[in-house]
């Protein structure tokens, strides 16, 4: 564990925020699966990075906070004005209970899941939701691209399908009231590049900087995205 967390802590990621915009109409995709009369309160995003979701959040109207360990990354959450804390959770300076508790694309990285996950339990007030998103290892996509699959990478040290992530979030102390398949958007340049980097090395090419403007939704339905309660 330790060492899992040492590689996040001084993580760079440059393309993170290459890639802000997209990932901003990703985490507005994700708050819009909540239902508008539970869209209030508090927020806590673990695993928040550089606050992209903190900030549509803000937009929404909700008191948003997150938690997040690479310090990279940290530091441009603040630079954006957002409230994002260095560290893990337990953190002493985030305190219960919270509406909404979001944890995206953060549990295949983690190698204590169940553990991350009651941390969250902690807390949640008791009428509140948390939302956990990963990639899909039972997806059809996944069984057909095999280990080409691009959720299939280094940092990702834990894979789910339907059944262990619905066991993971009730061993976890938690119900699950909807199991959807969100909708990614990713730059056009960004599709491209890793559309041939499947190829022959002959096709493989830079794609012009103009694509780095257009925005595509993308949803080969490989991710899930739960939504539970306490139970």
């Amino acid at each position: 564990m330790a060492n899992v967390l040492e590689y996040y802590v001084e993580m760079e990621d440059q393309h993170y925020e290459w890639t802000r915009e997209a990932r901003a109409l990703q985490g507005l995709g994700i708050l819009h699966q909540i239902p508008a009369s539970r869209l209030r309160g508090r927020l806590l995003d673990i695993g928040a990075g550089s606050g992209i979701l903190i900030e549509q959040a803000r937009k929404l109207g909700l008191e948003a906070m997150g938690v997040e360990p690479s310090i990279e990354l940290q530091t441009r959450a603040v630079q954006h004005g957002l409230n994002v804390h260095l560290g893990v959770l337990p953190h002493i300076d985030i305190r219960g209970p919270f509406d909404i508790i979001t944890v995206v694309d953060v549990i295949e990285h983690v190698s204590d899941p169940i553990g991350l996950l009651r941390q969250a339990r902690e807390l949640l007030a008791p009428d509140g939701m948390l939302l956990v998103a990963t990639p899909d290892r039972g997806s059809v996509a996944a069984r057909l691209m095999g280990w080409k699959w691009w959720h299939y990478r280094v940092a990702h040290i834990g894979y789910f399908d339907r059944a262990t992530l619905g066991a993971t979030i009730e061993r976890s102390g938690f119900g699950l009231s909807a199991l959807k398949r969100p909708s990614w958007r990713f730059p056009a340049s960004y599709l491209l590049e890793r559309v041939t980097s499947y190829g022959p090395k002959a096709l493989q090419f830079k794609p012009p900087e103009m694509l780095d403007r257009l925005i595509v939704p993308l949803n080969l339905r490989d991710s899930m995205l739960a939504i539970c309660k306490l139970r």
